[in-house]
């Protein structure tokens, strides 16, 4: 029997998991330090590849999720991710795969990625070591011309179903490797002949069999910062799903195409059935997680599995793959129907040039506005992805959408830094005119890193969280229009997580002190007291003209790089019952 390791490498660098910055959700372990919380989604790719490898060969298989792994440790006795990695390698060294997978979507893995393969080639020097996912389906030529990677004996282009299939079939793996026009050597990259890789895609879905959940350590995997900041969902078991793949949409800012192709391909409804019968009967599922890049492509299918939704008396999470457009008022009752009561609205820009131009995304404001005002009329709480620092965008078309979206009805905002994900028009873009560095392979939507001629990545990455300010705390569309349980469930969920975040106790004072619940406002304003005087609040609460701020501390110069597209406090510059009478 075959030995097959899947080994998934932490989503985050190790800079960012062990020197949190104060925008990342942060866990105190054991060893009295405080680390960044990667996300602990399930790893559908190893999942989905495991099940069909299985449907056709005798495997014996392993998992390894570092980001599970990472986040159930008491503490992290390691000064860098490879000491990490060859420490759980080591621990599971007689295993002995015959086959090591690496699978990495995620841009700021890319170290990480290569350490695992340096460190499996290390511990099991016989092994075949290959790479998938995002990472090496874009960056192969990276990985063998630029770094000289010798380690990686074979690279797959795009989905890997069919491909490892094709290659644990094989009586010589390392000829195979060599002759498939699907895996990516070092010796194709690096000869004198033109090498064009080729997909191998899957196009019945159904042949997949359902996935190989049974890898994960599912009480691992349930410490997942995304679904947490579901209010509804406060421990609820939640699984992973992906019932389609595909997109045809040109968004600039994306690069799942390159894994995935622009062609829509679908699980059937029966299979979609009998997938989520099978989570609640064997797993006791309480909630599925939608990662599907284009679920609403067809909306009579999202209206056929929200009835499935509903019928298994399912939570549901939809992370990404709704487009606005297709949530009209009969959709979102439909959703409201099967139980939902979150929905994430990809809005990306509140300016249109930005949206048309930079970002090549068919989406009006109107649009945006009426979809956030019917989930607020149904009872839907919304977040909405916000996308700011695009090649091509200005500081005055990122002021413009800062006063846009104020209009837009929505319970709170996600600002991200745009990333340039290698595969995206965005990364092109940013290498081809020097925005950024030649290493740069995208970040974790949190650290800003293009620099073009109209902002620096530090003003981005200022501004990012001077944007998040303004819209969840200073004008709180929940707190403008008296919907303080709503305001309330915000609040408390930052002060969760951020228990000294000033600004979540000034304006829960002021929602209870609304509310005629004085005794709590109380005790929230003087939070917000102690707060200030750490100087990162006091400059803040200066900013945007909070009380009990002395002027006299303060100047100009703490504007900092905010300074040229601010003159003054922010609450001073817009008319709140002007927005509220026109969305109203």
């Amino acid at each position: 029997m075959k030995k097959l390791l899947f080994v998934v490498p932490m989503h985050i660098s190790w800079d960012s998991f062990t020197k949190p910055e104060y925008y990342n959700v942060q866990l105190a372990k054991g060893d009295g330090k405080v680390y960044n919380i990667p996300r602990t989604d399930l790893p559908l790719g190893p999942l989905s590849i495991s099940a069909y490898l299985k449907k056709f060969l005798s495997l014996d298989v392993k998992l390894i999720d570092f980001n599970a792994e990472v986040n159930a440790l008491d503490a992290v006795p390691f000064d860098c991710f490879e000491a990490l990695c060859r420490h759980f390698f080591q621990q599971i060294k007689d295993f002995e795969p015959d086959f090591v997978g690496i699978s990495s979507l995620f841009s700021p893995s890319f170290p990480n990625f290569m350490d695992c393969g340096r460190v499996a080639k290390e511990v099991w020097p016989d092994s075949i070591v290959v790479g998938g996912g995002n990472i090496p389906t874009n960056s192969y030529e990276q990985i063998y011309r630029d770094m000289g990677c010798t380690f990686f004996d074979g690279l797959c282009f795009g989905e890997g179903e069919k491909p490892m299939l094709h290659l644990l079939e094989s009586d010589d793996p390392r000829a195979f490797l060599a002759n498939s026009d699907t895996w990516i050597t070092r010796g194709k990259v690096m000869g004198e002949e033109l090498f064009a890789p080729k997909h191998d895609f899957i196009d019945d879905l159904d042949e997949i069999p359902f996935f190989d959940y049974d890898l994960c350590d599912i009480d691992k995997h349930e410490i997942n910062q995304v679904v947490a900041s579901y209010h509804n969902l406060d421990k609820t078991r939640g699984f992973h799903v992906m019932t389609s793949r595909g997109c045809p949409f040109l968004c600039t800012f994306c690069a799942s195409h390159r894994t995935h192709g622009r062609s829509m391909r679908y699980h059937s409804l029966a299979r979609v059935q009998e997938d989520f019968t099978r989570l609640v009967e064997k797993y006791d599922a309480a909630t599925v997680i939608f990662q599907d890049d284009h679920l609403m492509a067809d909306s009579d299918r999202v209206y056929k599995i929200l009835e499935i939704v509903k019928s298994l008396k399912l939570h549901s999470v939809y992370q990404n793959g709704l487009t606005l457009y297709a949530l009209d008022r009969p959709m979102l009752e439909a959703f409201w129907d099967a139980g939902v009561r979150h929905l994430v609205l990809p809005v990306e820009s509140g300016s249109e040039k930005v949206l048309k131009k930079q970002m090549r995304k068919p989406l009006k404001m109107k649009i945006s506005e009426r979809v956030a005002r019917d989930c607020r009329d149904l009872g839907i709480y919304t977040n909405t992805n916000i996308l700011i620092g695009m090649p091509g965008e200005t500081k005055e078309d990122l002021e413009e959408a800062r006063h846009n979206l104020r209009e837009i009805a929505s319970n709170w905002f996600n600002i991200a830094c745009a990333s340039p994900i290698v595969g995206s028009e965005i990364h092109d873009i940013s290498k081809e005119k020097g925005y950024i560095k030649i290493n740069d392979l995208g970040s974790d939507y949190r650290t800003a890193v293009i620099n073009t001629e109209d902002f620096s990545a530090e003003f981005i990455q200022e501004y990012q969280y001077f944007m998040n300010l303004d819209l969840n705390f200073v004008h709180n569309y929940d707190i403008r229009c008296g919907n303080y349980a709503w305001a309330e469930r915000g609040l408390k969920n930052v002060l969760r997580l951020k228990s000294d975040h000033a600004l979540a106790h000034y304006y829960l004072a002021k929602c209870y002190r609304e509310w005629g619940r004085a005794d709590e406002a109380e005790l929230h304003y003087a939070s917000y007291l102690e707060s200030i005087k750490n100087p990162f609040w006091g400059r803040w609460a200066w900013i945007f003209g909070l009380e009990s701020i002395n002027p006299a501390d303060w100047s100009e110069e703490h504007y900092g790089l905010l300074a040229e597209v601010l003159v003054s406090p922010a609450m001073a510059d817009v008319d709140d019952a002007q927005i509220i009478a026109a969305s109203a």
